[in-house]
């Protein structure tokens, strides 16, 4: 009887096991429930059901081992296995195989589908962001357009357009009493966007002038255009070597004004060495020199020379600045050799570089960005602008003097950076361009470089970013327009069974915060697009286009008159001579040597008696250019 039920129970079992021989595949369920549960997710329907049909699959191998046992007890000396045990354990091979392999590659591509079709919350701020994917966080580019066509007097400044094609503009009571921040690296726009603001400055009658070092191709032209059409004067200043005599700046200046252009032209200041002790004598020649062109107005660098050269010849100084003062008379001869600025006060039609302040237009100054003397000359004119506008009656409506400082770094003095606040509150506000951080550590040794970079992104209540090289510039102007919050994501990465990393499904969003326009969108903004940060306001985006106009000589030609001419024999020769200073005579070092007579005549004339020694005329000795400094 036992028997009997034994054989049943077993041929069940048998037949039960061989019907699910075929699914043994299922068994590998089993792995993924495992690798659920080791990831926490245990109490969700894919756990149950993965668990369920791992249970499922390994189910003929737990009725093989309850028939082996029941067999082994109830048929002693009996062993009995399912036919289909075979085809149970290459199913569940193959079935264990296909699921490592889903764990190591399909569960990524899973996550990845996953990750497309999430929506995600309406509720995420402002992500950071990824220099890889920079173009979503840049405006579109716009083209090109003409900005004269937006140009209006009732409006503020036009700077250019949004994304949107819509203007963007300053305020005119803003821009008036604020300086303005240009920078970028070469040929991103900076030279555009002065000539925008600078031409409705112009239209507006203010007086403009430009200091370029670099000569710029269409600068001079546009504003030449402009000045035209706004029925205002135009001059154009050439101080390079090569240009004739055009003005002299010491012209109209009171001693003051004078002192503080040689001081600060020639950086004559405490510099926090032991040779600061040797520029007391400098800056007490400076005065001296100051002084005395105060007390003869028109009098040019090269009379200023030629006094003190006569005053020691005469015995009435200490050997004169060549002596005491060697540097300030280096830096003097150096001036009194450069024609631009030593055009003679007896010459009529030089350029009047205050003038500007009565009539408004345009005086465009073309300097150099190497020769020192230039150099120094590019400062005076800045010195001689900011003075002229202190010295203005203050309570008086006076025009507003807009100065654009190109390659700022070469104008740098302690006299203006020590202004720079006060100055817009004069009536001159200045735009300063530069390139990088490095250009303002490139000033005078008498200034400390962070003194100079302080002093300007505190002062210029107007920036205007074009894309940026270097990275440490990018960052200081990102700092400027401020911090947003955003929501920065946090994912968890894990490990599953196949020893393959995947992300977890679920993430967290924390608060974060980034610059508003931050580096990595300044350091790759598109060309013609600015950063514009204004006081007060939200920093955006804005496109810049050139203003068109048409090149003429007429523009880059020194408006100074032409040299008048002598009377004919008035100089003995019966031909026309130009009119020199005494002092241009005085340093005329290429004078020829006067003809020897012939011999036939020598012959005739009496022995000539010795004569005796005569003191040198005109200091000429003491403006020996090639003789050795003491």
């Amino acid at each position: 009887m036992v028997s009997g039920l034994a054989a049943y129970l077993i041929s069940g079992l048998l037949l039960l096991g061989k019907l699910l021989s075929p699914f043994g595949f299922l068994s590998a369920f089993s792995i993924l429930a495992i690798d659920l549960k080791s990831a926490g997710k245990h109490d969700g329907f894919l756990y149950r059901l993965s668990t369920f049909f791992g249970f499922l699959g390994l189910l003929p191998l737990a009725l093989a081992l309850l028939n082996l046992g029941l067999s082994f007890a109830l048929l002693p000396g009996t062993i009995i296995l399912f036919p289909g045990a075979g085809w149970w354990l290459l199913s569940t091979i193959a079935g264990a195989a296909g699921m490592i392999l889903f764990l190591r590659t399909g569960s990524a591509a899973l996550d990845r589908v996953k990750n497309r079709l999430t929506s995600k919350t309406a509720l995420e701020r402002n992500r950071k962001t990824d220099v890889r994917e920079i173009g979503k966080f840049l405006p579109p580019e716009i083209g090109q357009f003409d900005p004269r066509k937006l140009f209006t007097d009732r409006d503020g400044l036009l700077v250019g357009l949004d994304e949107q094609r819509q203007p963007v503009r300053l305020d005119y009571e803003a821009w008036k009493i604020s300086h303005v921040l240009l920078s970028g690296r070469t040929r991103s726009g900076k030279g555009v966007a002065a000539q925008i603001l600078l031409s409705q400055a112009i239209r507006r009658g203010e007086y403009v002038v430009v200091l370029d070092p670099k000569v710029d191709n269409w600068m001079p032209h546009i504003f030449k255009d402009t000045c035209n059409s706004a029925g205002r004067p135009y001059h154009f200043l050439d101080l390079r070597q090569s240009a004739g005599p055009q003005c002299n700046p010491f012209a109209g200046c009171d001693e003051e004004t004078l002192e503080n252009m040689l001081i600060g032209g020639f950086s004559l200041t405490e510099k926090g060495e032991a040779a600061d002790f040797y520029r007391l004598a400098d800056r007490k020649a400076a005065r001296d020199c100051a002084r005395w062109l105060a007390q003869h107005p028109g009098s040019t660098a090269r009379d200023a020379v030629l006094m003190d050269a006569e005053r020691a010849a005469e015995e009435e100084s200490d050997g004169g600045w060549a002596r005491t003062a060697p540097a300030f008379h280096s830096y003097m001869l150096e001036m009194a050799e450069l024609p631009a600025v030593n055009r003679p006060a007896a010459a009529p039609g030089s350029i009047d570089i205050a003038a500007g302040e009565q009539t408004g237009g345009c005086l465009y100054v073309v300097g150099d960005m190497i020769n020192p003397r230039i150099i120094r000359m590019q400062r005076m004119i800045l010195l001689r602008l900011l003075f002229l506008a202190k010295n203005r009656d203050q309570l008086a409506q006076n025009r507003t003097i807009t100065v654009f400082a190109d390659e700022f770094k070469v104008h740098i003095s302690r006299p203006f950076m020590t202004s720079l606040g006060a100055s817009a509150g004069w009536g001159l506000h200045t735009i300063l361009a530069f390139q990088s951080l490095q250009d303002l550590a490139d000033c005078p040794a008498d200034l400390d470089k962070d003194a100079v970079r302080g002093s300007v992104m505190e002062n210029c209540g107007i920036q205007l970013s074009y894309a940026i090289k270097d990275p440490e510039t990018a960052e200081w102007l990102a700092a400027s327009t401020g911090t947003v919050l955003v929501d920065d994501e946090s994912r968890r990465v894990n490990k599953n069974i196949a020893l393959q990393e995947k992300i977890d499904s679920e993430r967290t969003l924390r608060q974060a915060d980034r610059y508003l326009i931050d580096v990595n969108m300044l350091m790759n903004l598109p060309k013609g697009c600015g950063a514009l940060a204004v006081a007060g306001q939200l920093a955006r985006f804005c496109y810049t286009s050139p203003v068109p106009a048409e090149r003429t000589p007429a523009a880059t030609t020194p408006t100074a008159a032409p040299m008048p001419a002598m009377p004919a024999g008035a100089s003995g020769g019966g031909q026309p001579q130009p009119a020199r200073s005494l002092a241009a005579e005085a340093l005329d070092l290429n004078e020829p040597e006067p003809a020897e007579p012939e011999a036939e005549a020598a012959e005739d004339l009496p022995e000539p008696e010795p004569a005796e020694p005569q003191p040198p005329v005109g200091g000429a000795a003491a403006l020996d250019l090639d003789d050795e400094l003491p």
